[in-house]
């Protein structure tokens, strides 16, 4: 998945080209889902718009006290004066905590996700959404103490300081012809490989036309391999559907890594799944992946932070590998995952232009 990739979620596209004529959705800089295939996180947010929204709530929640919070609709504010009821209320320690936030640079996100451990905190469609964790999901353990940052932008994991992630990539066509042995001798591990798409407009399955040559040229060259296909399936029939087609088409490769469903929204009223509830969206995805297991392979899901939160049901998707989008220097999600896309503008020896990066914290064999 990289800047140009067929169409992925719906978390936040910008600069989207065109749809071409096989009914890919493609972007230039897609900020949460990538080349259909990027989920990336919204930085920033209305931090300083909702400041005083925030005082309320931190000490609705720390000191017991309830405020109010009006908006007009032509966006004059009418706030209760909600400094001078903390000031009146002697809650400093609201008061505290906020200006320690703030002054430190780390934001209104990071305060909410600090404060609220017991839920997910996303911030999508001009509003912050607070899910709860599914108890039944196992947890990650990663600590970003051990998330080392590096001079050229790549991101290592360490445990008692030796690297144990595993660095690699995900392509499809828009990376154009790769050299696949200077790929390797960069360092990569692993590469993801786009198999195949559905149109979000057409619903016809689409192999992708380097798909076979990416994945001859880096098992070639020793890179270990697993793919992802964009799907647009409606039903779990058409998962199903998809499922066969991407087995009918790896059969002669060795595929070490995961063979994953990467599900996203589509930022068009005419996609195909605009519409499926998370309930369905769910559905199709365990179809996929059960599919893929019966196959003999590893089932994989990919989505960024909003889609797995706010489109997928994750209290049934426990049993499953998961391969996160997060553009971040640090980790922000409860549930343990195997791989973390964690940037869309990378550079390898031996791809033109930007490629997506990923490490992976399991040992595929």
């Amino acid at each position: 998945m990289n800047k140009k990739q067929e169409t992925k979620g719906k978390v936040k596209m910008s600069n989207k080209e065109d749809y071409n004529d096989d009914n890919e959705y493609k972007f230039d800089n897609i900020e949460v889902d990538k080349d259909t295939h990027k989920k990336v996180k919204k930085k920033g947010g209305a931090g300083v718009k909702i400041y005083s929204v925030l005082i309320t709530l931190l000490a609705g929640a720390l000191a017991g006290t309830t405020f109010f919070y009006y908006r007009r609709s032509n966006n004059e504010k009418k706030e209760v004066d909600t400094y001078t009821r903390i000031e009146e209320s002697g809650n400093n320690e609201v008061k505290s905590i906020v200006k320690d936030y703030m002054e430190n640079g780390k934001g209104t996100m990071a305060m909410l996700r600090e404060l609220f451990p017991e839920n997910i905190v996303v911030y999508a469609s001009n509003k912050y959404s607070f899910l709860p964790v599914a108890d039944n999901v196992p947890k990650n353990d990663i600590d970003n103490k051990n998330i080392n940052n590096l001079e050229n932008g790549e991101i290592e994991y360490l445990k008692n300081d030796k690297v144990v992630s595993h660095k690699g990539i995900d392509v499809s066509k828009y990376q154009g012809e790769i050299d696949w042995e200077k790929v390797a001798a960069d360092g990569v591990e692993f590469a993801m490989i786009r198999i195949g798409y559905r149109g979000y407009g057409s619903g016809a399955l689409v192999l992708d036309e380097t798909a076979l040559n990416n994945l001859e040229g880096a098992t070639k060259a020793g890179i270990k391999v697993g793919v992802y296909f964009f799907s647009q399936a409606i039903s779990v029939k058409e998962a199903k559907e998809e499922a066969e087609f991407v087995m009918e088409n790896i059969k002669k490769y060795k595929i070490t890594y995961p063979v994953v469903f990467d599900t996203e929204d589509v930022l068009n009223e005419d996609a195909r799944t605009e519409g499926l509830t998370s309930e369905e969206l769910t559905q199709i995805a365990i179809a996929f992946c059960n599919e893929i297991s019966n196959g003999g392979y590893i089932p994989a899901i990919y989505a960024n932070l909003r889609w797995y939160a706010l489109s997928l049901d994750m209290s049934q998707l426990g049993e499953y590998d998961k391969w996160y989008a997060y553009y971040d220097k640090e980790f922000y999600f409860p549930y343990k995952i195997n791989i973390w896309q964690y940037t869309e503008n990378g550079s390898v020896d031996g791809i033109t232009g930007n490629v997506d990066m990923n490490i992976s914290f399991k040992d595929y064999e």
